[in-house]
């Protein structure tokens, strides 16, 4: 049902969703973490393609993939059914994995002996394929379901483990496998020894926790933000660098260009960028591009990448701070923050030349931020049965419990990311629970407060009474970018 549970590109492209600080591929195939799983270029995997090229088996199956699922923790295979799949085709895509690269075999499909389910995922244009999800534990269905559905944007099947057990009208827990969000906050710290006393009050440096937060040009943010805080805001993982710059390469010796590169790897270290794509910060290594690395950043970068940090592809629904609240940092021009818009967009546009394309090209990427846009442009439908606010004023839901709970005018758009698209206007009533307690059931009491929840809109005074016989809008999160229900309903 539209209500309950919308059908978002797959999740590969979460990361760049969740990635306000550019990253990589916005294709079909990896929409929803654009930002920390990005794919290998081919010369990465040639020798596993080449190996695997003659491979397309009788069978019909192209080849299967396994992985472990960055969300759920599972394990989870991936099986090439579509007849337009071809082993070398598999085997590239395979790189793309949840979760990193997954381990690829031609010609084979996938089986487990403790199956949750089946996801059958088929999208206009695309070829077809299914997802298997290992497991023995019954009380992770709902989320085999809420995972496939949701963010595969396929079909659910039970496996032996859940057959009979996942209720169609239930998602799964809030956080879906993961810790949850922790909302954005500004710390202030002392300026480290050495280092010139901060900008804030009292000297100290002032930081916003978020993947889209910055400290103070010319320091770096991991002295003065938390990025275990910002891992729980983008979902990450070790890919492989797009390219790898050539020792011989003219660049290295341009004086010009590499002050520029210094220049550009300092205002990235003063952003939270740095959390997943430094070496030394990110926990399993970098995610597709590193500042620590060796060469040119850039070369790490997939062209996508580079068109949404120049500013050619769309990154809006990423959030972003003002800058005057962001230490001077700005990303709601360009994909990557900076305090110098004119100095990066000319050194990252020099480099989408200098890779052949123009800026039409750039342009023609679809906005990224895979299952924030989707959500961005949802349109609701009238509430099912237990679903909505009865007369008693009880606040009801479908799809697990929640963390953020909105009443919002018919017409409101829906609620984003923070810092800026968390609380569009026409919020009514807005009630959040902290990351470090437990999710609420449906069943709340409109306007009240009680136990964890804090309320933020109003954010002083009671809520506004509902005016009888008029269409309000639900929007209910299992936590930031995880839909439980969204429905409109009519005032009692």
């Amino acid at each position: 049902m539209a209500s309950r549970l919308s059908f978002f590109r797959p999740v590969v492209a979460f990361a760049a969703l969740l990635a306000g600080c550019g990253s990589t591929t916005v294709t079909a195939a990896a929409a929803v973490a654009d930002d920390a799983a990005i794919a290998n270029d081919s010369s990465d995997v040639s020798a596993q393609t080449d190996a695997v090229s003659a491979a397309d088996a009788a069978s019909g199956v192209a080849g299967s993939c396994s992985y472990t699922n960055l969300f759920s923790k599972g394990q989870e295979c991936k099986s090439y059914t579509d007849a337009a799949w071809t082993a070398a085709s598999a085997a590239q895509d395979c790189q793309n994995a949840m979760g990193g690269p997954g381990t690829f075999v031609a010609g084979t499909g996938c089986a487990f002996a403790h199956l949750l389910g089946t996801c059958t995922v088929q999208k206009p244009g695309e070829p077809a394929y299914l997802i298997l999800s290992e497991g023995s534990d019954t009380a992770q269905c709902a989320n085999g379901k809420l995972g496939c559905e949701t963010f595969a944007g396929g079909a659910f099947a039970p496996g032996n483990t859940c057959a009979g057990t996942v209720d169609p009208g239930t998602g799964g827990g809030a956080g879906y496998g993961s810790t949850p969000f922790i909302q954005p906050y500004n710390v202030c710290k002392d300026a480290l020894p050495g280092e010139p006393a901060g900008q804030g009050p009292g000297g100290k440096v002032c930081t916003n926790v978020l993947i889209s937060g910055c400290t103070e040009a010319g320091r770096h943010f991991e002295d003065y933000g938390s990025c275990a805080d910002v891992l729980t805001q983008r979902p990450y993982w070790a890919a492989p660098p797009a390219g790898k710059t050539d020792p011989a390469d003219p660049r290295l010796k341009d004086a010009a260009f590499m002050a520029d590169l210094a220049w550009s790897k300092a205002q990235i270290a003063a952003s939270a960028c740095v959390c997943c794509h430094t070496a030394k910060l990110a926990p399993k290594g970098a995610s597709n591009w590193s500042i620590d690395g060796d060469g040119i950043w850039l070369d790490g970068v997939k062209d996508s990448g580079i068109a949404m940090m120049a500013g050619l592809a769309d990154s809006t629904q990423l959030g972003a701070y003002p800058a005057k609240d962001n230490n001077g940092f700005d990303r709601t021009t360009l994909g990557i923050p900076t305090t110098d818009i004119p100095r990066m967009q000319q050194f990252l546009l020099a480099e989408w030349t200098r890779r052949g394309h123009t800026p039409a090209e750039g342009k023609q990427y679809a906005p990224f931020g895979g299952p924030l846009v989707s959500q961005s442009t949802f349109q609701p439908d009238p509430c099912a049965a237990g679903e909505g606010i009865a007369a008693d004023g009880k606040v009801s839901w479908l799809g697990g419990d929640a963390r953020y709970v909105y009443v919002l005018a018919k017409n409101a758009k829906n609620p984003g990311v923070p810092p800026n698209l968390d609380l569009p206007d026409g919020t009514v009533w807005q009630v959040n629970v902290p990351s470090s307690q437990p999710a609420v059931a449906s069943g709340i009491a409109y306007g009240q407060v009680s136990g964890d929840m804090q309320q933020r809109v109003p954010s002083s005074g009671p809520a506004l009474a509902l005016v009888k016989g008029q269409t309000y809008y639900l929007y209910v999160l299992q936590d930031i970018g995880f839909p439980a229900s969204r429905c409109l309903f009519t005032a009692l």
